[in-house]
């Protein structure tokens, strides 16, 4: 079937409570599942404050996998974590290519309760939406270009930690695993 993968890049994926990092443990996941794909059609596209189309659908799994290393938040204009917007731009691929089901995988490290409801809000019949969950439950400051971490309004370092369980829920809630 055909796949779409929405791969967060926000600035929390650089934390490092997975080693070496949230996002190089993601890339090194979606290459492992790209060279295991047979068949179907995949698409890439990664987000953060907004949803880029890196590659659309195709049957060309080697450029999908050949971006990967290019892809860091430091690329994306604004920062966020807008799954509701990757989300929406995969059914919007489904569409402009008239396939009428599908898989869209989110790789994160988190929604928002806000961002969970505006996904559950799409017309996603006929497609389930899996997610895979990159963090611990621990957590991990964000470390920033230059050294250090990111802080909060009052100096304290911000600890980014993946709620799994809640991802779990949007997964089931959407049919997916």
């Amino acid at each position: 079937s055909a796949l779409v993968i929405a791969l967060d890049l926000s600035k929390s994926m650089n934390a490092e409570d997975i080693r070496p990092s949230r996002l190089a443990r993601a890339r090194l996941k979606l290459s492992d599942l790209l060279q295991q794909r047979r068949e179907g059609q995949t698409a890439l596209i990664a987000y953060a404050a907004t949803a880029y189309t890196v590659t659309p659908l195709t049957d060309d799994f080697k450029t999908i996998d050949s971006l990967l290393s290019s892809l860091d938040p430091d690329i994306m204009p604004a920062q966020g974590s807008r799954a509701d917007l990757a989300v929406e731009s995969a059914l919007q691929l489904f569409n402009n290519a008239g396939i009428a089901d599908g898989d869209i995988l989110l790789i994160t490290d988190g929604v928002t309760a806000r961002v969970r409801r505006s996904i559950q809000q799409l017309e996603t019949r006929g497609y389930r939406l899996s997610v895979l969950a990159v963090g611990s439950e621990d957590g991990a400051p964000i470390p920033v270009s230059g050294g250090g971490f990111v802080k909060d309004r009052e100096g304290s370092i911000v600890v980014s930690k993946t709620d799994s369980r809640q991802l779990q829920q949007l997964a089931q809630a959407m049919g997916g695993v």
